[in-house]
């Protein structure tokens, strides 16, 4: 249905866009940014049409095919919780002095509260980009001691991809997003294909990831030093 409309209503949306409203696409020489802006305006009123009307079958349907896995997840995130940063292993040097707040409400309140799929995923997105910007803003410089007991300011590591997922674990289990397992059904499914090979595709990738490492810890064998939930992260 989406791409049914998007090819009807093309000349509709290029002359929409050419009001002076939209003057800031005037620079998008390509016309991809204006591309994506159709898609995504196309595929939010599609979902607002077809899926919220259906939208308490589609939940009972996915709550009920995934209750022992989300009944499990409560429980290992609810022991995850109060856990500190160290014990996912997150390098000192991204350990973030908030404790990754501002990426937990993210995930909190786009993920877990909003109604709309695609919505959703765009909460996802925007949460693993705030991790890449909180961290920084909270160690592009660290003072250190000089040899005349003055501060140099240094520049720290940067953060990299196997620094990302322990940090983007830590933000999902302080999130206590309600009922994991059925959501991400949810994403996968209604995740528009043409999204699934680039930046959306690949943080969804990293929320099921991060689930399903949490999904398979073993919280009678994991100890403070989480060797049996990094085992999870390697496999």
């Amino acid at each position: 249905m989406q791409e049914l409309i998007l090819e009807g209503c093309e000349d509709d949306l290029i002359s929409i866009s050419q009001r002076r409203d939209f003057a800031a696409l005037k620079d998008d020489c390509d016309n991809t940014k204006r591309d994506e802006l159709f898609r995504e305006a196309v595929r939010e009123q599609v979902e607002i049409e077809v899926y919220v009307p259906l939208r308490s079958t589609i939940s009972k349907h996915l709550v009920y095919a995934w209750l022992n896995d989300d009944v499990e997840m409560k429980h290992k995130t609810k022991a995850l919780s109060k856990k500190p940063q160290s014990f996912f292993r997150i390098h000192p040097e991204h350990r973030s002095p908030s404790e990754w707040k501002s990426v937990s409400t993210i995930l909190k309140e786009g993920v877990g509260r909003s109604t709309l799929p695609c919505v959703k995923l765009r909460a996802i997105v925007d949460a693993a980009k705030e991790i890449t910007k909180l961290d920084s803003e909270e160690r592009s410089y660290v003072p250190e001691e000089s040899f005349f007991d003055g501060k140099v300011v240094t520049k720290t590591k940067a953060l990299g991809a196997d620094d990302f997922l322990p940090i983007f674990i830590f933000c999902f289990v302080r999130a206590d997003i309600e009922r994991p397992s059925a959501l991400c059904a949810l994403l996968q499914t209604m995740c528009d294909p043409a999204l699934l090979n680039g930046e959306t595709g690949y943080y969804l990738a990293s929320f099921y990831a991060a689930m399903t490492h949490i999904h398979e810890l073993d919280l009678s064998e994991a100890n403070d030093d989480l060797s049996i939930f990094m085992d999870t992260l390697v496999s």
